[in-house]
């Protein structure tokens, strides 16, 4: 046998280490948490992992996510994360999928896995996850972090409480704090990333994890465990998946701390970009460049990146109102 994995076999064991290559882990969102997470699981030989994230690559992300370079700005996080843990680790099966979770696309995107790692940074896509994880019964880590805090909670329900026994609603828009409105330290994330990794490990081994949403503030030295209510809630006790069940086509919101709208589409479509360039180009009278999954191109002040999945990026003054009407002229819905 190979001695790639001799230092973590000599603790885990020989059984637990080798049940490693035949596990799925799905991680959705590989920015900053993620970038860890990802990583130490591919370094540890799960077999199999799926590598989700909606997102490119920018210039502010460099300073905490760990798996890009300056050479990989612009391009899509799902496919820079599998080229990356390829050099790491050949052996194991690496699958990148560009996409943007929704309630039409989770229960596909999301089934199928022994553990399901959350690297995002918002609870919509939490809150989707947990219902999956209610309707299939797959374990999952809810990890955050912000500023110089973060938290880890392994969840699975119906063995444990579910997210919405803790946290029965997502809080409303401008309730939480965000990156952009109150930043995030590196280290931060590469603490929080790599807890969550190791309660993956134990996930994955047979290992029973910490039970608590366990809270650590990193700045201010400061550490919290909160208990969910013993009574479960009855989104998990009855199998209540209605942020699954929410239905929307088309939805505009401006970006967070930077100008500009982000375009969803629900359930996520397949976008024939050659037709959509010669329409662009028509339209706005500019070149337009295709990349793979994406188009980018600009109309008037504004730069526009529409990928095959439905979503688009505006870069610009262009206000969320007039980012639907202009989706849906020129795309349709």
């Amino acid at each position: 046998m190979s001695d790639r994995y001799a230092k973590q076999r000599i603790f885990l064991g020989r059984e637990a280490d080798e049940a490693l290559r035949a596990k799925r882990v799905a991680v959705l969102g590989l920015g900053a948490t993620g970038s860890v997470i990802a990583p130490w699981l591919a370094r540890a030989g799960v077999g199999h992992l799926t590598l989700i994230d909606r997102d490119l690559v920018e210039l502010s992300n460099l300073q905490r996510q760990l798996l890009y370079g300056e050479s990989d700005l612009g391009r899509p996080k799902a496919e820079v994360a599998v080229e990356r843990l390829h050099e790491a680790n050949s052996s194991i099966d690496l699958a990148p999928v560009v996409a943007d979770l929704t309630s039409g696309n989770a229960r596909e995107l999301l089934s199928g896995f022994d553990l399901i790692c959350d690297g995002t940074d918002n609870f919509e896509a939490r809150f989707l996850i947990n219902d999956v994880a209610i309707l299939t019964g797959t374990p999952w880590i809810y990890a955050g972090a912000i500023g110089g805090e973060g938290v880890v909670w392994p969840l699975h329900p119906t063995h444990t409480p579910c997210l919405r026994c803790l946290i029965e609603e997502p809080p409303a828009g401008g309730d939480v704090d965000t990156c952009d409105s109150a930043g995030v330290l590196g280290p931060t994330v590469g603490i929080i990333g790599s807890w969550a990794a190791m309660e993956a490990l134990k996930v994955l081994t047979g290992q029973a994890p910490h039970t608590e949403l366990a809270r650590f503030d990193f700045w201010h030295d400061e550490r919290q465990f909160l208990k969910a209510p013993k009574t479960r809630c009855r989104f998990c006790t009855e199998k209540v998946t209605e942020f699954l069940e929410a239905r929307w086509s088309l939805k505009a919101s401006a970006l967070c701390g930077l100008e500009g709208v982000q375009i969803r589409v629900n359930p996520p479509g397949k976008l024939d970009l050659a037709v959509l360039k010669e329409r662009l180009e028509a339209r706005t009278r500019s070149p337009w460049r295709q990349a793979g999954l994406m188009l980018k191109g600009r109309d008037g002040a504004d730069e526009i990146t529409l990928f095959a999945d439905g979503r688009a990026l505006v870069h610009g003054p262009m206000t969320p109102e007039r980012a639907r009407s202009w989706y849906t002229e020129v795309v349709g819905c």
